[in-house]
């Protein structure tokens, strides 16, 4: 029921903006083009961006969509439901776009990025993504950085000190920016302090992960070869066993995971139930020194600062071959039902990727920020950056992000920067699935019994899987399902 109502209201709002016409600059003509844009971004700040495109664009009406609601997956999850209903929006993010290109939403709007300015400047790692057989169903927005939020407190009042051979620290007590790999799993061995039998009177945890597994494999291996991206993939396949880097990586991960005696936020289940005062986000709470995040999260860093700790931002450890910043894209596609492609397109560039959108956003963001300040508020951090070279843009960054200690690193090699490929490749989701499926006999749980031993097996396993997966839903892509 609640569906329906939604779905009734917005098609009277929809029929009554359209009887209307509105009128806008131009002294009050008609507006003959009606476009709508969804994404699950702050819509506060979505609202002003649409107002600055309107004004730049006043033959064009955009309406704001807060009705899908969610995030991620289950954002795009409603955005199948109402295109099913009739109500896909013309411009909108999706969390994957192989799920809405399979689901036949998204047009490919290639001849218009093929004539767009500001797409020759998008860096190449970049604009290789959301194109498939020559067709762009997706438009890459921004990029997010993936580093290393360390607490600068912990760091401070643990005094370490360089130990040769084993990890550097710089004259004010934090880890080197050119850290390696080594030396960022010795670090968080040595600065953990954690006792299971007295840790209510204090302690350190040395690493908060992601459900206490580091995503090692994915990006130690394109730090050391130049020639490989994100998760070894070289364009056309992924090189798990034979790469030495992807091996030594997964290695120390199921290592790391093996530890349950505050390395890491993973402890025994049985340990973990009886204290489940630990079972919360270390690094927001001050009580771990370092946590591997993406920029997404640096209101952290704002609530942190409110509780008297101070958190950084480090480059992702480097390897032999250099540093090449981790990054994760967002996308927006445009509708294959909008009536105004080429329209919809300049929308979708202006929320996204091109020059005078993003540009208009650290307009809204400084003013914004200059109205907190004055009330007494932290301002809010820049936290998804551009994905093209724009030097006289990059130069206004920094003022948004200049006191993130460790982030100028990040930045200033930015250009060299690696994607994932979490939301634009096709069956690379699936193989995950697979990966952590009870049923599948080299699942992450049975490597992890196998021990650090069984990783070439698991390698060659691996590469089998994902390569007949990714290759498979490519092929497939955009094809209608075979009925049984």
């Amino acid at each position: 029921m609640k569906r329906l109502l939604t779905i009734i209201t917005v098609l009277v709002l929809t029929a009554t903006l359209v009887a209307c016409g509105g009128s806008g600059g131009g002294g009050g003509e008609t507006q003959q083009i009606e476009l709508t844009y969804a994404d699950w971004a702050n819509q506060e700040l979505n609202q002003q961006l649409i107002d600055a495109f309107m004004e730049a664009h006043p033959e064009i009406r955009v309406i704001l969509r807060t009705d899908i609601t969610g995030s991620g997956d289950a954002f795009t999850g409603n955005l199948v439901t109402a295109a099913q209903a009739g109500l896909l929006p013309d411009v909108f993010a999706t969390d994957n776009v192989p799920t809405v290109v399979n689901a036949g939403l998204t047009l490919d709007v290639a001849q218009y990025w093929d004539q767009d300015a500001d797409s020759q400047l998008v860096y190449d790692n970049i604009a290789a993504t959301g194109v498939y057989d020559g067709k762009r169903f997706a438009l890459p927005s921004f990029q997010f950085l993936k580093g290393i939020m360390i607490n600068l407190d912990i760091f401070e009042d643990a005094n370490l000190t360089t130990v040769e051979g084993e990890y550097r620290i710089d004259n004010d007590g934090y880890p080197v920016k050119d850290w390696t790999f080594e030396e960022f799993v010795n670090i968080a061995s040595a600065i953990k302090d954690f006792d299971p039998n007295d840790y209510q009177s204090g302690y350190v945890i040395g690493l908060d992960t992601w459900y206490g597994t580091p995503d090692f494999q994915q990006v130690w291996p394109m730090m050391d070869d130049a020639n490989v991206g994100y998760d070894t993939f070289d364009g056309e396949q992924f090189n798990y066993s034979t790469s030495d880097s992807w091996k030594d990586a997964l290695t120390a991960k199921i290592e790391m995971h093996a530890l349950t005696d505050g390395t890491t936020t993973r402890f025994d289940a049985e340990f973990l139930e009886a204290n489940s005062d630990l079972a919360i986000y270390h690094i927001q709470n001050g009580t771990a020194a370092m946590d591997i995040e993406g920029s997404w999260q640096f209101w952290v860093l704002n609530d942190a600062k409110e509780n008297g700790i101070n958190l950084g931002f480090w480059p992702y450890p480097q390897g032999s071959a250099g540093f090449f910043p981790p990054t994760i894209l967002d996308y927006l596609a445009v509708s294959s039902e909008t009536e105004f492609p080429e329209e919809a397109f300049k929308l979708a560039k202006w929320m996204s990727f091109g020059k005078a959108g993003y540009s208009a956003r650290l307009d809204i963001l400084e003013a914004n920020n200059a109205i907190a300040e004055a009330n007494g508020d932290y301002p809010m951090y820049l936290d998804r950056f551009p994905i093209a070279d724009y030097p006289d843009v990059w130069d206004r960054i920094d003022g948004f992000v200049s006191d993130i200690e460790g982030i100028d690193y990040i930045l200033d090699n930015i250009e060299n920067a690696k994607p994932d490929l979490d939301k634009w490749l096709p069956g690379y989701k699936d193989f995950w699935s697979w990966v952590f499926d009870p049923e599948n006999p080299y699942n992450f749980d049975a490597l992890v019994v196998a021990g650090a031993s069984s990783v070439p097996t698991w390698a060659t396993e691996w590469e089998r899987k994902i390569n007949e997966i990714v290759q498979t839903a490519l092929e497939t892509l955009g094809q209608p399902p075979v009925e049984e």
